[in-house]
């Protein structure tokens, strides 16, 4: 990968790193940022935001980069080709400055200001918090198929786990390990991070209609949403049976890094 970064980097160290990958969202993103901008000065939070473009073919760069010009605190990363929203967590994790970060999707779906109920959440001790959504952006088959999924991770891994494929999510700089956190899928980050020992809770966060633009994952009307849905479903599968069988090693894990700490 070709990776490019272009932001300030001699400024204070942001509490948070808000990293928001997007993929083909150039009538979102600037709007995006904007909002994020507002919520976290106006709950006075330092904080930088670090937008990952995911080898975008439309405007989504241009207009990414054209927010440099109003703030320092954005910093825009280019991966030079398409690698899927995992990898562009990743490298906006590799890059974050924050003593927490944040996951945010680029679509407007989501609202910023649940993103600071979330981090005051932290507050009670917590490592990570995870947004659960109200599925009342999406259709009957993909809530479906979304709250199948949670039952089966539930049942599998005996926690309490509403939402793990939520794209909402704040956690502490010691929960996050961009080598080795994304192992198994952006869906079991939640219960690989409980299984590693991390103390988590889950925030109801308003879920959107997308307004502009066009989901990457789901398409309505298709037979289990399209054929790119039913790839991701096999591979989350398989993954989740993955992490199944590396359970008791994931958990030793975390408790070797602890005695070394």
């Amino acid at each position: 990968m070709g990776i490019t970064e272009i932001g300030e980097m001699n400024r204070p160290t942001p509490r948070v790193s808000v990293i928001v990958p997007c993929f083909n969202e150039q009538d979102n993103i600037q709007h995006c940022v904007d909002q994020i901008m507002k919520v976290f000065w106006a709950a006075q939070i330092p904080y930088e935001v670090l937008v990952v473009n995911d080898g975008s073919t439309d405007d989504t760069l241009k207009r990414a980069h054209s927010l440099l010009k109003s703030s320092s605190l954005v910093r825009v990363i280019d991966l030079g080709e398409n690698c899927g929203k995992t990898i562009a967590l990743k490298e906006g994790v590799r890059r974050a400055r924050g003593d927490i970060v944040a996951f945010f999707d680029a679509d407007l779906q989501y609202s910023p200001k649940d993103l600071i109920t979330m981090i005051a959440r932290l507050g009670d001790g917590l490592d990570f918090v995870n947004g659960t959504r109200d599925y009342n952006g999406y259709g009957a088959s993909r809530t479906a198929l979304s709250r199948l999924y949670n039952r089966v991770v539930r049942f599998l891994f005996r926690m309490e786990l509403r939402d793990s494929n939520c794209g909402i999510k704040v956690l502490r700089r010691e929960a996050v390990d961009a080598d080795t956190m994304f192992n198994y899928g952006l869906p079991l980050i939640v219960p690989l991070l409980k299984i590693r020992g991390f103390e988590s809770t889950e925030v109801p966060v308003m879920l959107h209609e997308r307004k502009n633009g066009e989901s990457k994952y789901f398409q309505d009307g298709h037979f289990l949403g399209g054929s790119k849905n039913i790839r991701d479903i096999t591979y989350h599968s398989m993954m989740l049976l993955n992490l199944l069988a590396h359970a008791p090693f994931e958990s030793m894990r975390q408790a070797v890094a602890q005695r070394e700490a």
